[in-house]
Formats: C-alpha cells, structure tokens, sequence
C-alpha cells in the first residue's frame, strides 16, 4: 500500500508538556485541513467584500472558525479542548485588533459566530468519537472482540504518546 512521506519536527519543550506528540507531523491528513482552510479564506476574500453589513457575515465567521479548530486540532495534534480555546483565542484578539483599525469594527456577534463555529467542529469530533467508542463498546458486550478474525491487530501503544498501555494500567483512554 502507498504511503505518503512525513516530515516531523521537533516541537518547543514548552509545548511538548502540553501536547501527547512531541513532534510536528506533516502528512497529507494533517494538512488537508489546513489547505481547505486557506481555499476557503482565499474565495470568501475574492467572492465576498465582507463587512458588518454583508448577509454572509456570520456564516463565513462560523464556516472560517470551524475550519480553524479543526486544521489546530489536525496539525499539531492536540486535545480537543486545546484547540478550541486557541481558535476561540483567536477570533477574540481577531475582534480586539479590529476594534483599533479604521474601517474596521470590533463586534460581539462576529465573537458569538466564532464560538459556534468552534463549537459545531467540537461537537461533530466528539459525536465521531463517541460513536466508534460505542460501537466498540457494543461489539465487545455482545461477543469478544475478535481482531484476528477481522485482519487486524490489537495497538501495543497508547494512540500518540508512544507508551506501553500495559505500563499504565490506571491511564485512561479517553482524549
């Protein structure tokens, strides 16, 4: 099977204590978010003369935002929650800079789209997540689950961190 080359990068001692993967990976899943993202800031920017005043407003605020969590959230790899409160970060200093340019104002709707663009992308991934858990949940109640039976085999290591799941018993599996 064709696999794709990856490129990693060392990450900051201060942002590998935050992160499970101590490294940047840049494969093509990781940066396909990024690449929508930067289309969809490119055609909006193109299509749209965007302002306070355009109908549009507020869905391209949550189509953008959404985009934003989500490409963090691939690319560097880290919790959930740690990418929404960056890209929520984010669209506040975004509102706080325009609030001291000309032609520009600062607006507490364009905050509320940002957060419910973060919000929707929050949701799906944790919707996604909880389905696959209950469908794993629910295949091992009704029979065990047989890996070897499906062509597969079971992970040796914890998803991104490199540790042995048999070395922390206690770890939870929950991200």
């Amino acid at each position: 099977m064709f696999q794709f080359p990856v490129l990693r990068f060392k990450l900051p001692a201060v942002i590998q204590r935050r992160v499970e993967q101590h490294y940047l990976d840049i494969s093509l899943s990781r940066i396909v978010p990024l690449v929508s993202l930067m289309t969809f800031g490119i055609l909006v920017g193109m299509v749209f003369k965007t302002g306070v005043g355009h109908p549009y407003d507020k869905v391209i605020h949550i189509g953008f935002f959404a985009l934003l969590t989500l490409s963090i959230h691939a690319l560097f790899c880290c919790r959930l929650r740690i990418s929404a409160v960056v890209a929520f970060t984010m669209g506040i200093a975004g509102e706080v800079v325009q609030g001291f340019l000309p032609h520009h104002e600062m607006s507490i709707a364009d905050t509320v789209a940002n957060g419910i663009g973060v919000a929707l992308i929050v949701a799906l991934i944790a919707l996604l997540r909880s389905e696959v858990s209950q469908a794993v949940d629910d295949h091992d109640t009704e029979e065990n689950l047989n890996l070897n039976r499906m062509g597969l085999e079971p992970v040796p290591v914890r998803y991104f961190s490199g540790e042995s799941s048999s070395d922390d018993p206690g770890a939870s599996s929950e991200k």
